[in-house]
């Protein structure tokens, strides 16, 4: 039996939606302060997992298989916002995982290197990360035995972004994020080699206008949104634009270059060190590192952790904003329970009777 705990975080936000502190300096700093990295538990904690897993060989190298659906969660939320120029935020998240059946192995895991996603500049571990026009690096030092895997999360559903359009009269922009559909999605985490890293590229609707029929209290939600003023953030107001499909929207007449395009870089999961970092996102700069471990016994009991490493880029209307994003799975082991099939019931029976009369037989005169 397994139990065990599976965070994701990109930027200043931990997935399905956990805020995060910050260190501040010329701007927003995000880091990795603890296990967590400053993780609020506010609105949802972490997507706890439990289940049957099946575990082959002797620990330290005792392959994991994983099955699906050992992590699920519906995690909805809406929260009212009190800057300046943010109104509320919107989830309705649907987490399941892992997406596939796993296999965590010794040699499974992606080795030691270094990335950066644009291509045509060198990638090197010192000074600052790439500055080409994709900034950020990944970085992966090698845990023992190379012990790791493909292992993604699959998320459906999403969430609006809502912020301050106008003040006079009361209008409000919605950023759409993470999908419309229910439909699972792979997480560009946790899968992928330096020679072939994953890539997934994802077309959100484009955001709307609508002016509310009744302003929010302070620290309220928006109860009556009102009906859209605009498409695409005030670009049109009649959505005529190139027709194109978006995955599980459908067709879209609101015009491709107003949209909102989602890629993301990823790798898989390691026993080793991630570190990734990048200095270009608009919410300010990412500099995350996080350890996993294997600390099974003998018997194959314990506790091991992976975790993995990747870039975000976003494309909107607004222009690009990068996040750096990492994933860290832990598994609790409970000590293995033999069991028995009916054919083991009746050699046991066979045995227990050859017992019995043996005893019986040294007791006769």
């Amino acid at each position: 039996m397994m139990s065990g705990t599976w965070v994701q975080r990109g930027g200043p936000i931990f997935l399905p939606l956990q805020f995060a502190g910050s260190l501040t300096g010329g701007q927003m700093t995000h880091t990795s302060l603890g296990s967590l990295s400053r993780a609020y538990f506010f609105p949802n904690g972490p997507i706890l997992g439990g289940g049957v897993v099946t575990t082959l060989g002797a620990p330290p190298v005792a392959t994991l298989m994983v099955p699906m659906h050992r992590f699920r969660m519906n995690a909805s939320a809406a929260i009212p916002l009190s800057g300046i120029t943010l109104v509320q935020i919107t989830t309705m998240f649907v987490i399941d995982a892992p997406l596939q059946s796993v296999t965590l192995m010794a040699g499974g895991g992606p080795g030691s290197f270094q990335w950066c996603p644009d291509s045509t500049l060198s990638c090197s571990i010192s000074g600052p990360p790439n500055g080409g026009s994709r900034n950020g690096r990944v970085i992966y030092l090698s845990g023992p035995n190379q012990f790791g895997g493909a292992m993604q999360i699959g998320m459906g559903n999403g969430g609006i972004n809502s912020f301050l359009f106008n003040q006079i009269p009361f209008q409000v922009g919605h950023v759409y994020f993470g999908g419309a559909s229910s439909m699972l999605r792979p997480r560009a985490l946790g899968i992928g080699t330096p020679a072939n890293p994953y890539s997934r590229m994802v077309y959100l609707e484009p955001g709307v206008v609508t002016e509310p029929t009744m302003t929010p209290t302070p620290n309220g939600l928006v109860l009556y949104p009102g009906a859209r003023l605009t498409t695409m953030l005030g670009l049109t107001t009649t959505g005529t634009g190139a027709t194109f499909m978006l995955p599980a929207i459908g067709v879209s007449t609101m015009g491709r270059s107003a949209g909102q395009i989602s890629t993301g870089f990823g790798f898989a999961h390691t026993t080793g060190t991630v570190l990734v970092q990048q200095t270009a996102g608009t919410a300010g700069d990412d500099f995350f590192t996080v350890m996993g471990s294997d600390m099974r016994t003998v018997l194959g009991a314990g506790n091991i952790s992976t975790v993995a490493g990747g870039i975000n880029f976003r494309q909107t209307s607004a222009g690009q904003s990068v996040n750096a994003q990492f994933d860290k799975v832990w598994f609790s082991l409970a000590p293995p329970i033999p069991t028995s099939s009916p054919a083991g019931f009746v050699v046991c029976g066979v045995l227990l009777w050859l017992a019995t009369a043996y005893a019986c037989r040294s007791r006769l005169p």
